[in-house]
């Protein structure tokens, strides 16, 4: 009796246990090529340790319905093809997202572009990008977070810049202006207002981050990339919050060099006059000390433009390692 038994579990798998095993190696296909969601990126020993586990139970579960029928042979052969399945659709499936964090790379990229080139003309601030992505799985959910973080930079910086125009700030110097503000009391109203304006959204630089922090822990990623992610934005924090810092406080001098203009400008009350809506001094002296405010408001202006050009540069150059 008992040799029976051994000559029939030795024998070849059957129809049904190969019915069975072809079923499990498609399910488990399908949940390795649409449904995983461990990191990206990190290589074949990854798979092999990540899934080892997963095909093991699997197999297992699978042998001990068949384990009257089939050898234990038969039972290792389940394991290969399962395990084989998932490491197959796991590496195929970080194949295309790797294409797709290239995809999401480029337009990030595009996006920077655009930023760098409306923040050197006339137009106020860039438009932000939509928040969707065509990427799918787990590159979809870092072009999402993305372009969130950098919509919401984008939007404090449109507001800032929106609070600014509403006061009339970058008309501060305008010949017309001046013309009707005899007294400086609306010059002054300005000065201050945009003072506050700085002070407002500087306090707002940590909220900014925080609300970003939260970003990366709501974007739905999977928990190894999610803490992955965590960990850089952690630890280029105490930068981004020093160089912000740095932004304003050089917006603050600019605002304060104006506003040294202005004092001269209404110290030396009858020594000047308004020609074609241009400021004419009566004295070079005091046109030259006036010029020299304007100029150190233009070069702190400009050393901020090459402040925001390189962090830019550099975060093009961040997006180029996605993918590889």
């Amino acid at each position: 009796m008992s040799a029976t038994l051994e000559t029939q579990r030795s024998a070849k798998p059957g129809n049904t246990w190969r019915i069975a095993c072809a079923l499990s190696c498609v399910a488990v296909f399908a949940y390795a090529f649409y449904g995983s969601n461990h990191a990206l990126g990190e290589g074949v020993p990854y798979q092999m340790g990540y899934n080892l586990p997963i095909a093991a139970i699997l197999s297992g579960a699978l042998h001990l319905f068949f384990r009257k029928r089939e050898s234990s042979q038969t039972g290792w052969l389940g394991f290969a093809l399962i395990y084989a399945s998932l490491i197959a659709a796991a590496s195929i499936a970080e194949s295309r997202q790797k294409s797709e964090l290239r995809t999401v790379a480029t337009e990030m990229q595009n996006s920077i572009s655009a930023i760098d080139i409306s923040a050197s003309s006339s137009q106020s601030t860039p438009i932000p990008p939509p928040i969707t992505s065509s990427a799918t799985g787990e590159a979809g959910k870092i072009d999402v977070l993305l372009k969130t973080v950098l919509n919401r930079a984008i939007s404090q910086r449109r507001e800032y810049m929106l609070e600014l125009e509403a006061i009339g700030w970058p008309n501060i110097l305008d010949g017309s202006r001046l013309k009707n503000d005899s007294t400086f009391a609306q010059s002054r109203t300005m000065v201050q207002q945009a003072k506050d304006i700085v002070a407002k959204y500087r306090s707002r630089t940590d909220t900014l981050y925080a609300q970003m922090r939260r970003d990366i822990e709501t974007s739905g990623m999977g928990t190894e990339l999610r803490r992955a992610t965590l960990a850089v934005f952690d630890q280029r924090l105490s930068q981004g919050i020093s160089q912000a810092a740095e932004l304003w406080s050089l917006e603050e001098q600019v605002i304060g060099h104006i506003e040294n203009g202005l004092n001269l400008l209404a110290a030396r009350h009858g020594g000047w006059t308004l020609q074609e809506g241009q400021v004419t001094f009566h004295r070079q002296k005091d046109l030259d000390l006036f010029n020299a405010h304007l100029k150190k408001a233009e070069v702190i202006a400009s050393q901020q433009e090459q402040m925001q050009a390189a962090s830019l540069q550099k975060a093009k150059e961040g997006m180029s390692q996605l993918g590889k």
